[in-house]
């Protein structure tokens, strides 16, 4: 038995070797290490719908919800991790192959997720024939990461040659996730609906892609054998440093800034809508990101490890609602500090995606040093000088009265 999982490790091993940088994410489960956190598998699991292969033969689930998908299942197989095929040919009954069982689940499935795209309205749930508190459910499953079907099963099964229609539903159902408001200018194909999701909410304006890139050359010259370092543990201590938050009234995250003024400085957040599939987004996201054959930058990673930087106790969520940041739509202040504190477990962020903000507020931090101190200093030494001013003044008249007339 032992070495057979030595040779199931090693088998892993090769397979890592052979990832490609334009390698396309396969549909996978979950990473191990991901799920098996205490509490934690819940918010991976189906709650509604069962979509594709991983969970198929789930069958405590509220809902169960071809020519052209069989003529391609041979490409569409490549769309899925080895060990989901493999446990999808654990039962063929009633079918006579793999292909055939595969090819009969992406149809029903794919039809489903159409259906699902076209008519899911949480203003309308009466167009799916479900109670609102359902519809809320099927949303979520079909975004969860194992609830995946590829990008193509969806093109084979679309009525209309032109795509557009297609990417337009998806768009739109993304839409209503409390994020990004959908970019038309993207062209790129995704892999699936959850990568689509996260195209839209990592959107990043071309202005400010232009300005990052040209300060991230100055920044390399300027601090080449430099590390950027911890100045601030939350919210409080930016208060302390003379740093106001500020609302980008966007919901993306690469919406984050850092500006001074003369006497103030503005650290710009985007709006962040906390409720309770919060965690569920969060996690399905990062588990996506964190898929190993994914070539990403960890911005979602990068954006949870961020704002946990800067979360620690309920005044700093406080100060986020008084600034229309945090749209808390939780029971308390202390549940979304623990929301972050729950997300951000065990996170790898990019180190190089806020640099810039990063490098302003350490900026910030030195030159507020140096303001503190020369004030000290200076105002100390003018203290100090009319302190002793009025002393001898108060001496003078102690001794010398000044009203005091001659007798």
């Amino acid at each position: 038995m032992a070495s057979e999982t030595i040779k199931e490790k090693f088998v892993e091993l090769q397979k890592s070797k052979q990832i490609s940088q334009n390698s396309r994410p396969k549909i996978q489960r979950v990473l191990k290490s991901l799920r098996n956190r205490k509490n934690f598998e819940k918010h991976y699991s189906p709650k509604c719908v069962s979509i594709g292969p991983i969970h198929h033969q789930n069958t405590n689930l509220i809902l169960d919800l071809h020519k052209k998908i069989a003529d391609n299942i041979d490409e569409l197989k490549g769309h899925f991790d080895d060990d989901v095929l493999a446990s999808t040919r654990w039962s063929l009954a009633g079918f006579r192959s793999l292909e055939e069982k595969l090819s009969w689940m992406l149809f029903v499935d794919g039809c489903s997720l159409l259906y699902i795209l076209e008519k899911a309205d949480l203003n309308k749930p009466w167009h799916m024939n479900i109670r609102v508190d359902q519809l809320v459910l099927v949303m979520m499953d079909v975004l969860l990461l194992e609830n995946q079907l590829p990008y193509q099963v969806l093109k084979l099964l679309w009525t209309d040659e032109d795509e557009s229609g297609l990417i337009e539903s998806m768009m739109n159902f993304v839409d209503g996730h409390h994020w990004a408001t959908p970019d038309e200018s993207q062209s790129k194909t995704p892999f699936h609906l959850l990568d689509r999701r996260r195209n839209i909410i990592l959107i990043t304006s071309t202005t400010k892609i232009k300005n990052n890139k040209a300060y991230k050359e100055k920044w390399s010259k300027k601090r080449s054998d430099e590390k950027l370092k911890m100045i601030y543990s939350n919210i409080k201590d930016l208060k302390a440093l003379g740093i106001r938050l500020k609302s980008s009234k966007r919901r993306r995250p690469r919406d984050i800034d850092f500006s001074e003024g003369w006497f103030t400085a503005e650290l710009t957040l985007p709006e962040i809508v906390v409720d309770n599939i919060s965690a569920a987004t969060f996690l399905n996201l990062i588990a996506y990101e964190m898929c190993p054959d994914f070539d990403n930058d960890y911005g979602i990673c990068s954006f949870v490890s961020f704002m946990d930087s800067l979360i620690d106790h309920p005044e700093d969520v406080k100060e986020m609602r008084s600034k229309g940041i945090s749209l808390n739509s939780l029971g308390s202040d202390e549940e979304v500090v623990e929301l972050f504190n729950i997300i951000s477990t065990d996170l790898v962020p990019n180190t190089e995606t806020y640099f810039e903000v990063k490098d302003k507020m350490l900026d910030h931090y030195y030159k507020y040093r140096t303001w503190i101190v020369r004030g000290y200093y200076t105002y100390f030494r003018i203290a100090a000088f009319i302190a002793l001013a009025l002393t001898f003044i108060r001496t003078v008249f102690t001794i010398y009265p000044a009203f005091k007339k001659d007798g």
